[in-house]
């Protein structure tokens, strides 16, 4: 956390679920960033939901992403990861981040 706020940038997550449930979550997990919850609203937008999901419980689960947006609100870097076990390293994060300075 602390080399990405030495770029000057703020990480955030967000759950497409409700508050009650986002905060049950966190309860579980150390998280130091905030997590936004925003009803599915922000994934569906960028096309982050899964439709290849069969079970039906599993229906609208976003696939895990890394998106980096600058100062003017413009998405500089974007990975999507179709195996939910994945994410984006933190040195890639701030690769892309110093590509900002």
């Amino acid at each position: 956390m602390s080399d990405i706020e030495s770029e000057g940038a703020v990480l955030l997550g967000i759950s497409k679920y409700d508050a009650a449930e986002t905060a049950s979550w966190l309860e579980k997990h150390d998280w130091s960033f905030p997590l936004l919850c925003d009803g599915g609203a922000v994934i569906e937008s960028y096309g982050l939901t899964n439709p290849d999901v069969t079970r039906e419980a599993m229906k609208g689960i976003p696939h895990p992403t890394t998106v980096v947006i600058d100062k003017d609100g413009i998405v500089r870097f974007m990975h999507v990861w179709v195996n939910y076990k994945e994410r984006t390293p933190p040195s890639t994060i701030l690769e892309e981040l110093k590509k900002l300075r």
